[in-house]
């Protein structure tokens, strides 16, 4: 018995060879949704960062938020960005009211840049999460495809104790399906391992992402309120 991988992958059955290229099938496409969803976090953050860093002299400073309109376009990869850009758009529409209208007021001005970023804010959380639920789904059923295989392998062994053709009762007869269906075990274990990693790992990033916008929309919100629409 060769118990190297090649020797164990001839000695598999059908079930037991089809459930490992099920399970290498669904790592390959775990890690392409982990290395994408790594590029734009990654991008995200950094953006988000120097986005945040231009924004705030505007907003500190009385009667500058005008300025910031816009600002969004040079950090195109942010989230925060996106999301702050919508308000002040949304602001700048209250500011440029036709002439003889009804002036709102800080806290009218206010509610409709907050309803626009509260969209704006979906929309972003919505394309972050783009892949994950396909993680969680490899996570959560990667070791029961594993075990599938390892119950073709253990009747795989049983037919061969029980085949006198084969030299029925001896350990060695069996230890072909006995490695097999440890095998697809391990391996299902292995892939859903990663998954986990990696789900959790974006999961944590998109708190911090989610925790930036809206500490950003909350300071740009008091800004109009304490009386940015004049």
């Amino acid at each position: 018995m060769d118990f190297t991988l090649v020797g164990l992958w001839n000695e598999m059955g059908f079930t037991a060879r089809a459930v490992v290229v099920v399970l290498i099938v669904m790592s390959l496409y775990a890690l392409a949704i982990a290395g994408d969803r790594l590029l734009t976090f990654r991008k995200g953050r950094k953006q988000s960062r120097r986005y945040v860093e231009a924004l705030a002299p505007l907003v500190e400073a009385a009667g500058r938020l005008r300025d910031a309109v816009g600002l969004e376009k040079r950090f195109v990869g942010s989230p925060v960005a996106k999301v702050i850009g919508a308000g002040l758009h949304e602001y700048a529409r209250g500011l440029d009211r036709p002439a003889g209208s009804v002036t709102p007021s800080s806290f009218d001005v206010a509610e409709i840049v907050n309803r626009a970023m509260e969209r704006s804010k979906e929309r972003e959380l919505a394309n972050l999460r783009r892949g994950m639920p396909v993680l969680a789904t490899v996570a959560s059923s990667a070791p029961f495809v594993g075990l599938f295989g390892t119950v073709g392998g253990i009747i795989t062994a049983f037919q061969k104790l029980s085949d006198p053709t084969k030299g029925g009762g001896g350990i060695g007869t069996v230890s072909a399906g006995i490695a097999e269906a440890l095998i697809t075990t391990a391996v299902g274990l292995g892939v859903a391992i990663i998954a986990v990693w990696f789900y959790n790992y974006f999961t944590a990033r998109l708190d911090d992402l989610t925790i930036d916008i809206d500490e950003t929309a909350s300071e740009l919100v008091d800004t109009i309120l304490r009386g940015g629409v004049v």
